[in-house]
């Protein structure tokens, strides 16, 4: 059994509602699936690959959702606090 986020992800039906809010609009499995498609094509055009990681500095939300779930099927994901100060990224 494949319990790799790309294979939960396959899963669905596509037009089933994946990621999303009150008031949102939400994004289907198939939309995820080329977001994370893209994202992965993008990140692999810059080096960045398995091992790699990515900071996410966003807030609680269906992008932050999104962004943490397409990146994490490429590199390790590193979410941080968008209230940090500048100097709190500097590490």
């Amino acid at each position: 059994m494949n319990n790799t986020v790309s294979a939960l992800i396959a899963t669905h039906n596509a037009e089933a509602l994946a990621i999303g809010a009150p008031d949102r609009t939400w994004m289907t499995y198939g939309g995820l699936r080329d977001l994370s498609a893209n994202v992965a094509d993008a990140l692999h055009g810059f080096g960045i690959g398995r091992g790699d990681r990515v900071a996410i500095v966003l807030p609680n939300g269906p992008e932050m959702a999104a962004a943490f779930v397409t990146i994490a099927q490429t590199a390790t994901t590193a979410p941080l606090n968008p209230a940090y100060r500048q100097e709190e990224y500097e590490f």
